[in-house]
């Protein structure tokens, strides 16, 4: 028995090792194997489905991931990180489950209520199963607890601008830059946001006008519309004779670009 032991101990050292060397891939092989034994103890079972359930996570096995952590967790149920692993890997799924994901994110922060990121990522679930105010103080909140802490800040913010708001991220990136200037990623998400403000603010003014087209609209390019172009003069000083204040407007089509194959002659040498 004692040999055994000896045998798996240094087979899950084996595997930590390769993971940290970064073949996640071969270290979640030599994991399924290791794991399928029916006498690994019990401690290095839940650190194995654990570890098997993060390089799962990593690599885009999101079913894999669940498993894994489904069985870390019947050994070790008040285990508050591995529920917020399930909340990623069904959060993260193409084909995942924002309710789901929420559920999970949502028994991390009963079992860890001081971890801000369980709470930011409750917090974005949440608005994106329509809980929308309810999310947002989850944000809001996390961001409080951790004001510095970019991996909160990354979920909150990105959270914020889905929900179209880009000045309430605005105010918590500003503070977070205030306890660590210069931070590059910070001020990417500075840029970001800046970035969202503008294009709402642009999208809002051409509602007003009653303007429901977009520059980066591509059937305007191909429907047919009429658009108004500024007619180019030379500023002469002399008055343009137009009923249209401050210059002469054409009204011109959209062109549509035909291919010139046809116009194209073959001849014998080309035969």
């Amino acid at each position: 028995m004692s040999r055994t032991l000896t045998l798996i101990q240094t087979g899950w050292e084996s595997v930590r090792a390769i993971a940290e060397s970064g073949r996640k891939t071969d270290a979640l092989t030599q994991l399924d194997r290791l794991l399928a034994r029916p006498d690994v103890p019990a401690d290095i079972a839940v650190e194995g489905h654990q570890l098997a359930g993060t390089l799962a996570l990593e690599t885009g096995r999101f079913a894999a991931a669940r498993r894994h952590l489904k069985a870390a967790m019947t050994l070790n149920a008040t285990h508050a990180h591995m529920r917020y692993l399930t909340g990623l890997a069904w959060e993260e799924d193409p084909d995942g489950c924002d309710r789901r994901a929420a559920i999970w994110f949502r028994q991390a922060t009963l079992l860890d209520g001081t971890n801000p990121l369980y709470r930011a990522a409750f917090g974005r679930a949440a608005a994106r199963c329509g809980k929308v105010r309810h999310g947002v103080r989850e944000m809001v909140a996390a961001v409080e607890l951790a004001p510095g802490d970019v991996e909160v800040l990354r979920v909150a913010v990105g959270g914020l601008l889905e929900l179209g708001k880009p000045n309430r991220a605005r105010r918590v990136i500003s503070k977070a830059q205030f306890l660590r200037p210069g931070h590059p990623e910070l001020a990417a998400m500075w840029e970001r946001t800046k970035f969202e403000r503008a294009r709402l603010t642009q999208r809002q003014g051409a509602k007003t006008r009653g303007n429901t087209r977009y520059a980066q609209d591509a059937p305007f390019a191909r429907d047919g519309d009429r658009v108004l172009l500024p007619f180019v003069r030379i500023a002469d000083g002399t008055s343009a004779k137009s009923s249209v204040p401050g210059g002469t407007v054409r009204t011109d089509a959209v062109s549509f670009p035909r291919p010139h194959l046809g116009r194209l002659r073959i001849g014998k040498a080309d035969l």
